[in-house]
């Protein structure tokens, strides 16, 4: 409960605008560059045995590390020229799926601008942005593909979906890691997204549960 609490204080204090300066006080004792512990956290979690799934891979800044710690690395990217960027790294252990992960089996359309791409409305596309139609698939549903130790989730503000889309998938994850964008969840008039996605891994079984930063979750299960 007290997590939530403070998951709440993050999104009020976004609203109110208090974001910039509180990230400048935090700079203050924190020199670490945006994603430092994040990635730092991750990639510390992996064992060599390990499968990891990557949702939203994009280019494979993460797959890329990932895959030089893991057995077996799932990498989740819709965008086609993303897909192209991740294979022409030529990973061994790496299976790339071109398609989105969510809660229903479904197509929807894809903004993308750059590197950045979202199925979310957001402040970071361009009105002039790419649209893409994607397909879209439950985590749970894809019974061929081998079960994950690790997932990684950064998916533009469409985790509640992903998270609910692989609840049973999630229930053997021992660890997930989970970027949580609060202005793109508000914009969806989901302001109560980021606690409800804490107390969603808490219901899932993870026993600690933490900000690694100031958007990221890291959830871990108790051995």
């Amino acid at each position: 409960m007290i997590l939530e609490v403070k998951t709440l204080a993050r999104s009020v204090a976004r609203k109110a605008g208090l974001t910039p300066t509180l990230n400048r006080i935090r700079a203050l004792w924190h020199a670490d560059a945006y994603e430092d512990k994040f990635a730092a956290a991750l990639l510390k979690s992996i064992r060599p045995d390990d499968c990891v799934w990557d949702i939203g891979a994009n280019v494979g800044f993460y797959t890329e590390q990932l895959s030089q710690l893991a057995k077996f690395v799932v990498a989740f990217e819709p965008i086609p020229v993303n897909v192209q960027q991740i294979k022409a790294r030529a990973l061994a252990n790496v299976s790339c799926q071109q398609f989105a992960l969510g809660d229903l089996q479904t197509q929807l359309p894809m903004s993308q601008n750059g590197q950045y791409s979202s199925l979310c409305p957001s402040p970071d596309v361009r009105s002039d942005a790419t649209r893409e139609t994607v397909s879209v698939i439950p985590g749970d549903s894809l019974v061929d593909l081998p079960l994950p130790n690790v997932v990684k989730i950064d998916v533009e503000g469409y985790e509640p979906e992903v998270i609910r889309g692989m609840a049973n998938t999630l229930r053997c994850v021992r660890a997930a890691f989970v970027e949580i964008h609060f202005a793109i969840l508000e914009g969806r008039g989901m302001p109560q997204a980021p606690a409800e996605i804490v107390q969603s891994l808490r219901t899932l079984g993870f026993t600690t549960i933490r900000w690694v930063d100031a958007s990221h979750i890291m959830a871990l299960r108790g051995l």
